[in-house]
């Protein structure tokens, strides 16, 4: 019986417009489906479920009609955007996005990082999009991760900050808007509400970035 190619050589959607060699790496050839949003972003949804789970099942991500109050005093929760509100608000929402080396590999590799000690509860599909602010440089892909944690918010917030070193980023940026190999906000941490000096939960900018918007309520399905 022959082997399992596990690095067969195959165009990796991060590399396809780039003219770059083709990945070889095992999470670097995953098959997607791809959807044009317009002319400039589209969406890789996987081909294969990334991560069945029975603790948050499709129904649960079903939108809500609700319109959230007090949203010109305060930021949208995200957590409101469903119909499980009272599920979904006890998982950490994270926003993940790179746009230097291999995007999909550094994200598959952080998923089976993050869960040596979570649960990661939702992958969503991953969006490629123009940078913003500092628009002279390459597409960033963005991400939703839904995480179920027993960690507190400071103690998550290092680990991201630990695994965004991990990963190759520098906390110095050379510029604002600076090209990223892995960055990881935190969207939501378990429908809490803080206002601290190097953290803001909800995420401030969450509502205004499709980047964000995208890839999290294309989950409502």
């Amino acid at each position: 019986m022959q082997p399992l190619n596990l690095h067969p050589k195959r165009e990796s959607p991060n590399q396809e417009s780039k003219g770059l060699k083709a990945s070889s790496h095992y999470f670097g050839i995953k098959t997607y489906k791809k959807t044009k949003i317009n002319a400039d972003s589209t969406l890789f949804t996987h081909a294969v479920p990334p991560l069945a789970t029975q603790l948050c099942k499709p129904k649960h991500f079903a939108p809500s009609s609700r319109i959230q109050r007090f949203c010109a005093v305060r930021s949208p929760n995200p957590y409101r955007e469903f119909k499980a509100y009272q599920k979904l608000k006890n998982y950490v929402i994270l926003g993940i996005g790179a746009n230097c080396g291999e995007c999909l590999v550094t994200f598959w590799k952080l998923v089976f990082r993050l869960k040596t000690k979570n649960a990661i509860i939702s992958f969503s599909s991953i969006f490629k999009n123009p940078a913003f602010g500092y628009t002279a440089q390459a597409d960033f892909y963005n991400a939703i991760l839904w995480v179920e944690t027993k960690l507190g918010y400071v103690e998550f917030w290092s680990l991201c900050a630990y695994l965004e070193r991990i990963f190759g980023r520098n906390r110095k940026r050379p510029f604002k808007n600076a090209p990223r190999s892995l960055d990881i906000d935190i969207i939501g941490f378990k429908n809490k509400t803080l206002r601290l000096e190097h953290l803001q939960i909800p995420h401030i900018s969450w509502s205004f970035r499709e980047s964000v918007k995208i890839p999290l309520l294309e989950r409502k399905i």
